[in-house]
């Protein structure tokens, strides 16, 4: 079961689907029995999702993905392309992992599925990592793929209609992308917009806080959420900017956005208040909530996921 509007219904858990009570069954059975997250080095969490082990199910490599190295204002950046010979619109992906781990190559079946499925060239962005490069490598990179996409999308992929989007950490520098899209008046070309349980706000809402020293098992704890945001800000920034919070960034003439987070997610408000926010500026958007569902709760299959995704599907089509 999902709700479509922020409506007491979706927060009751007699509302909880049998197979998200199923899933967080699992998530809590292989959490309990590992070292908590926030204890392992990036680099080992990182090696080991490369050797196909960990929480996230392993993702061969699709042979439909090229890498390329892109320029733009003379920073190089590389992408991970998968092609379509008449696609719809480019899919720009940013995907997820806190700022510190993830790659553009470690989704491959998931977005050759989305290049198939809704007939769309996918890029992914390899984007720089903390705490070896913190912010703004990160942003940086990915404005630096928008902007040679936004000039280049029509002769390298026949045509120029984008939709940009990415799961928690990618939702967040989508967004920052985004802004600085609308900075230089670049806009008009991005046609939505998909966040998929994302943080927006770097100073950490309440429902991450109050969790802080909790003994339930989350996929993502308070404790790794702030490992990921000190890890990439070092306490440099300040953290109400709207290029680290984007949350408090001028969100008008936005393209149509659709939010995506379960109940169970500690980065729950992030998206509530990201949505609407979104509409408080007058911008389009459109919400998914999921009963009892955790963080990344798409990475496993169930009735409830598959839901999920084809919604996500129809709104994409709807705004291209």
């Amino acid at each position: 079961m999902i709700y479509t509007s922020i409506t007491p219904e979706a927060f009751e858990e007699s509302n909880i689907s049998e197979d998200i009570h199923q899933m967080n069954e699992h998530i809590h059975s292989l959490l309990s029995n590992a070292p908590p997250s926030h204890e392992i080095p990036f680099d080992v969490l990182q090696d080991i999702r490369r050797k196909g082990g960990g929480l996230l199910a392993f993702q061969p490599h699709s042979d439909r993905a090229k890498n390329k190295i892109v320029e733009h204002n003379n920073r190089n950046v590389m992408i991970r392309i998968f092609k379509h010979d008449n696609p719809k619109f480019i899919y720009l992906h940013i995907h997820g992992g806190g700022h510190c781990i993830g790659a553009a190559d470690m989704q491959d079946q998931s977005l050759e599925k989305i290049s198939k499925n809704l007939d769309c060239v996918v890029v992914s962005v390899e984007y720089r990592l903390a705490p070896k490069d913190p912010y703004p490598a990160a942003p940086d990179d990915c404005e630096t793929a928008a902007l040679w996409l936004i000039e280049n999308s029509k002769n390298e992929f026949k045509t120029e209609n984008i939709i940009i989007g990415g799961e928690s950490a990618g939702a967040n520098l989508s967004a920052v992308t985004l802004l600085r899209l609308k900075n230089k008046q670049l806009l008009d070309k991005i046609k939505g917009v998909n966040f998929v349980y994302g943080s927006y706000d770097a100073r950490l809402t309440p429902s991450a806080v109050r969790k802080k020293g909790s003994d339930e098992i989350f996929l993502l704890s308070y404790e790794m959420i702030k490992k990921f945001r000190d890890s990439y800000f070092q306490g440099n920034e300040n953290l109400c900017l709207p290029d680290v919070s984007p949350i408090q960034g001028d969100l008008s003439e936005m393209p149509p956005a659709l939010f995506t987070v379960g109940t169970r997610d500690l980065l729950l408000d992030d998206s509530l208040f990201m949505y609407g926010r979104w509409l408080s500026y007058g911008s389009k958007a459109e919400i998914i909530i999921v009963p009892g569902a955790d963080h990344a709760f798409d990475a496993f299959p169930s009735k409830t996921t598959t839901t999920v995704e084809n919604k996500i599907g129809e709104f994409i089509k709807s705004v291209t």
